[in-house]
């Protein structure tokens, strides 16, 4: 091989690399915010930069400190610098992903070399629940990217090769991202670790790690990191420590108050599908990455990493507050397991990975054919029907690439490539169902009718979208939810009963208000004068006239 065409193949994996990233973040604001999640953690920041307050933060006008502010800030200083728009939204949830991606791929390398970096790099990229968290506004990502850096980092203090020296430069690093984690989620940032030390010091005999810790200054540098945070808001909200650490900690993962009950096996089915299109190497590395132990070291790197995909699935399984992003974390551990495996083992693998694309492909394009038949709602059919076209291509896409992997020594990247471009293109075709989902377009219905007097009542819902494109808080009416803490605090920012907003609405000429259909005909009933706006599939928005 000549000397250009090695440098060419030597810079091919850091083109796929930029394409992947640039399109990554591009991609970002392809489709519209969805509800719940989406709405919420957009307009917390936008309160946040409009108010100028950074400490409490606020959703809808009311007192919201359920999570943590890292995320916040980071969201609303991106609104400071790209605008308050959806790119802008998603940015720091991208970022995070990208950059989640890239601590694997550098532990990889200084663990196993630079084809395993790569390896592990394009499996985590194109997996399933990355791309498609990864490209949603949650807290999820951001706490991966953490608790990542947290693996990472101890990770690279406890290997053999690593100096005294630096072994604690890399503990600080590790105890500083355990500090974002916190900051981001909570107090899962330090049990998931300190579970899997313990699991992998229990299970292994293993307990050189813990003296190599840095535990006070660790300790140290956490608090300095993470509580004053806590103590001021403690002093702005007498209620803070009762509600964050009691109720949102012990009692959301210890009772059902949060209603977000689901069985034990929960997220058998949902690290199957997160794991696709690598769901071959992840059970065998699931299946087998617990025996890599080796006698004579002080500290295995394999083992450890399945030790912490075990626990992070566990401790959630047992929780009795389940969503599916929140075994995200161990997916980065995950990819590195299987990028780590056997040379021949992987290829055998791939190869079957491969034969499951073509597979896929034609599933996707049986499942184009056949959409119209599956759909019997009419409110949602003309919407869910927008998705044949893009079930067409990704078909043809899965099976292309899987035709194209078959024998080929870089079917590795071949597979993460195809799939990536797979779930892209299921990204994007979800802007089909935005209605269904959000609230833009009802925004974009209204907004250009409301004026600086305009008072908006959301009458028995809360769409969490709609205060961000229509940059205006909502009075609540008959609705407490997840703001139920807030109009605790703050009662006379919502109307209890319907009687009482129906003189509210009366003397109120300029107001517009959301809701069901349902509830539209019940206050037309009863002789409330309103006249339709807006709509959309799940709501209306009326006047008096």
């Amino acid at each position: 091989m000549s000397t250009r065409a090695a440098a060419r193949r030597a810079s091919a994996p850091l083109g796929v690399a930029a394409v992947i990233a640039v399109s990554w973040l591009a991609l970002l604001g392809a489709r519209p915010l969805f509800n719940p999640d989406e709405g919420r953690y957009a307009e917390i920041p936008r309160e946040m930069l409009a108010s100028g307050d950074w400490l409490v933060p606020h959703l809808n006008n009311l007192v919201y400190i359920e999570k943590p502010p890292l995320q916040y800030w980071a969201t609303a200083i991106s609104f400071e610098l790209f605008g308050v728009n959806v790119w802008a939204a998603r940015f720091y949830t991208g970022l995070c992903a990208l950059l989640t991606v890239l601590a694997i791929a550098v532990l990889a390398r200084r663990l196993w070399g630079v084809g395993a970096a790569w390896r592990a790099a394009i499996m985590l990229a194109s997996t399933l629940a990355m791309i498609v968290i990864g490209q949603q506004l949650t807290l999820d990502m951001s706490l991966t990217l953490f608790l990542t850096l947290t693996l990472a980092a101890f990770c690279v203090a406890q290997d053999a090769a690593t100096p005294a020296a630096r072994r604690r430069q890399f503990m600080w690093l590790a105890w500083a991202s355990a500090a974002g984690a916190f900051l981001t989620k909570g107090l899962v940032a330090l049990v998931l670790p300190a579970l899997t030390l313990s699991a992998y010091s229990l299970l292994y005999r293993r307990w050189r790690p813990w003296n190599r810790l840095s535990l006070v200054t660790g300790v140290a540098l956490f608090a300095l990191l993470t509580v004053p945070w806590c103590y001021l808001m403690q002093r702005h909200v007498p209620q803070f420590f009762d509600f964050f650490f009691i109720r949102e900690h012990f009692q959301r993962f210890l009772t059902r108050i949060e209603d977000r009950y689901e069985p034990v096996w929960f997220f058998i089915p949902v690290l199957a599908a997160g794991c696709l299109p690598w769901i071959l190497p992840a059970a065998r590395a699931l299946g087998g990455a617990w025996r890599s132990v080796n006698a004579q070291a002080d500290f295995e790197p394999r083992a450890f990493l399945w030790v912490w995909v075990v626990v992070v699935f566990v401790f959630f399984s047992i929780s009795d507050s389940k969503l599916i992003p929140y075994i995200l974390p161990l997916f980065p551990a995950l990819a590195l397991l299987m990028a780590s495996a056997p040379a021949d083992t992987l290829r055998r693998d791939l190869a079957r990975t491969s034969t499951g694309l073509i597979a896929a492909g034609v599933i996707f394009m049986a499942a184009a054919a056949i959409l119209p038949q599956l759909l019997h709602n009419p409110a949602r059919a003309p919407y869910f029907g927008q998705l044949r076209l893009p079930l067409l291509a990704m078909g043809l896409v899965a099976a292309g690439g899987g035709w194209i992997a078959r024998g080929r020594r870089d079917s590795a990247a071949v597979i993460g490539i195809t799939a990536y471009l797979v779930f892209v293109i299921l990204v994007v075709g979800a802007r089909a169902v935005g209605p269904l989902y959000s609230g833009a377009s009802l925004a974009a219905q209204i907004s250009h009718t409301i004026t600086p007097g305009t008072r908006l009542y959301a009458v028995r819902t809360y769409d969490q979208t709609l205060p961000f494109y229509l940059a205006r808080t909502m009075t609540l009416v008959d609705s407490r939810g997840e703001l139920d803490f807030g109009l605790g605090l703050e009662p006379d920012k919502g109307i209890p009963t319907l009687p009482a907003f129906a003189t509210r609405w009366m003397a109120d000429p300029e107001a517009l208000a959301v809701m069901e259909p349902d509830t539209y005909a019940l206050l037309r009933a009863r002789g409330l004068p309103m006249v339709v706006r807006a709509s959309d599939p799940n709501r209306l928005i009326v006047s008096r006239r």
